[in-house]
This record gives structure tokens, C-alpha cells and sequence, in this order.
């Protein structure tokens, strides 16, 4: 069985949303290309691992694959501002082109904090990453809950 989830976050360890958080915290804006208006449905961890439990009781998930995603879609921008918002922050975003985010990351790649980071992630701000998981909630009893920031999903 395979199971495909969308952008997981939660506990303070993710790689997604605790990122725009710990930029936000150093910062105080978060850059963003164009119009960010590419749609998300961010899953929190704890839902994966629920997932993951009922896969592995259910007889019918052999050799399946699911994609499992949040129970929201908001655009890339929209689920900036609720960062903002679970730090108790004004949102502040910086819409930037292209050239200079390239070259603010390839700046920014200097600190090891964002050695990961790339110009391809900006233009993904963009691409809508939205899947079905009607098949995991038919299959699976999979009811992710919509995107909630609360204190502990924070580093």
C-alpha cells in the first residue's frame, strides 16, 4: 500500500509550514512570487499517521495507492496569512519577480537554515498541488480536518 499525502505539517517539525513560521519569526514578512495564488491542501501529521493506521486494518488497501490531502483548499497565500495569524502577526507578505527571489534565495542559501531552498519552490507558489481522497475516505474512514494552526503545530 502506498499512501501519497499533500503538504504535512503539525508538531513543529514539519518542512513546510514551520519553515514559513521561522521565516516569518526572523524576518517579519514572507516573500512570495506573483500572485501565490496556487491552491494547497495542507494535511496535519497527526491525520497521516491516523491514515497510516487504518491502511494497514484494512484488508482492501493492499496494494493500493491513496492520495491523502487536508479537508481545505486555500490558496498558497491564503495559508501564509494564517501563519501570520497563529503568531499572532499582522500578515505581511512581499510580492517579489522572479530575478530577485532567485537571487535572494541563492543569498539566502549561504545560511544553513536554507540550504534546501530553491527557486523552484517560489514558482510552485503558483501551481495549484490539490488531489482527490475520496477513494482513502471510502476505503480508509479518511476525515482529514481543515487547516488549524494551533500553538503546538508551531516551532
Amino acid at each position: 500500500m502506498i499512501l501519497r499525502p499533500t503538504l504535512i505539517y503539525g508538531l513543529g517539525r514539519d518542512k513546510n509550514i514551520s519553515e514559513i513560521a521561522r521565516f516569518i519569526r526572523r524576518f517579519g514578512f514572507f516573500p512570495v512570487l506573483g500572485q501565490a495564488q496556487g491552491l494547497r491542501q495542507p494535511i496535519h501529521a497527526e491525520d497521516v499517521a491516523a491514515v497510516c493506521v487504518s491502511a494497514l486494518q484494512a484488508p482492501c488497501a493492499a496494494n493500493r495507492a491513496y492520495n491523502i490531502s487536508g479537508g481545505e483548499t486555500l490558496a498558497y497565500r491564503d495559508m501564509v496569512a494564517r501563519v501570520f495569524a497563529a503568531l499572532g502577526r499582522t500578515p505581511r507578505l512581499a510580492t517579489v519577480p522572479l530575478w530577485a527571489f532567485r537571487l535572494a534565495v541563492t543569498v539566502l542559501r549561504c545560511l544553513p537554515r536554507y540550504r534546501q531552498w530553491s527557486a523552484a519552490m517560489a514558482e510552485r507558489m503558483n501551481r495549484d498541488l490539490v488531489f482527490e481522497h475520496t477513494e482513502a475516505a471510502r476505503d480508509l474512514g479518511f476525515k482529514p480536518r481543515c487547516f488549524a494552526l494551533n500553538a503546538e503545530d508551531l516551532p
